[in-house]
């Protein structure tokens, strides 16, 4: 955290000067460099490529609407090109919640030696994550246009890590009914990995010189868990899409 407040602190300091520089020189044109702010929202989960044959029915999803907000610098190739350079810095709030009923599905969390069962029943899954993200990418400005799309990739270092598995008692667990009336619970966060990287694409509009939209689809690379750690029978990954409105400080 040290290390991230002092990211923080110096790209602040950076944008304080901008302004001072640009009344120096007295130059009206669209900086090269330009620096902004971002609000957003997530919507997504940890997701698997597809449905798997043990999930019979999804009966619920809530795909998160969590806050992400970023520091953001773009670097313009020459003056007339539409080719930017991206860099940032963000604070990430990945969540969301599922349930479904499932048959005979393979889990391995609900013991303490990891022994594979087959659970009949109803499962719900909710992920509580907080990340600091450094996105890397490139942009192109459509000509005569108020639209930019871009592409690049982030890395994330998770600073907090939930995720709880919840089995209906009254499911079958190898055939028998599991626990009777009771709902279990079991907490799998510190088997999350801390660190993420992924792909991202997405667009933004620009509303005028200063104000813009946003809309950026994250995909992550590896699986959420540690390798060593087979969770489930299938893999999940970090899947979001993040919508939200920007802010050029300088010109």
């Amino acid at each position: 955290m040290k290390m991230i407040r002092t990211l923080l602190l110096g790209l602040s300091l950076g944008l304080l000067a901008l302004p001072a520089r640009a009344a120096e020189t007295g130059d009206e044109q669209p900086s090269r460099l330009g620096v902004g702010v971002h609000l957003g929202f997530n919507i997504g989960g940890a997701l698997p490529p597809s449905v798997p044959k043990p999930v019979k029915k999804v009966t619920a999803f809530m795909p998160g609407g969590t806050p992400n907000v970023g520091l953001d610098l773009s670097y313009r190739l020459t003056p007339a090109s539409p080719f930017s350079l991206l860099l940032g810095v963000e604070y990430d709030i990945r969540s969301f919640s599922t349930t479904v009923q499932a048959e005979d599905m393979p889990i391995r969390y609900q013991s303490e030696d990891f022994k594979e069962q087959h659970y009949t029943g109803y499962q719900r899954v909710e992920m509580d994550t907080r990340y600091v993200v450094v996105p890397v990418g490139v942009s192109y400005a459509l000509p005569n246009s108020s639209f930019r799309l871009m592409a690049g990739g982030y890395y994330a270092h998770a600073l907090k890590r939930k995720f709880t598995a919840k089995l209906d008692g009254d499911g079958l667990m190898d055939g028998r009914v599991y626990q009777e009336g009771a709902v279990l619970a079991f907490s799998l966060g510190d088997f999350l990995v801390r660190n993420d990287v992924g792909v991202r694409f997405g667009a933004d509009y620009q509303i005028d010189p200063h104000w813009g939209l946003t809309a950026r689809m994250n995909v992550g690379l590896p699986k959420i868990f540690d390798k060593s750690f087979e969770v489930m029978p299938y893999s999940l990954r970090h899947v979001f899409l993040n919508l939200g409105v920007s802010y050029r400080i300088n010109r």
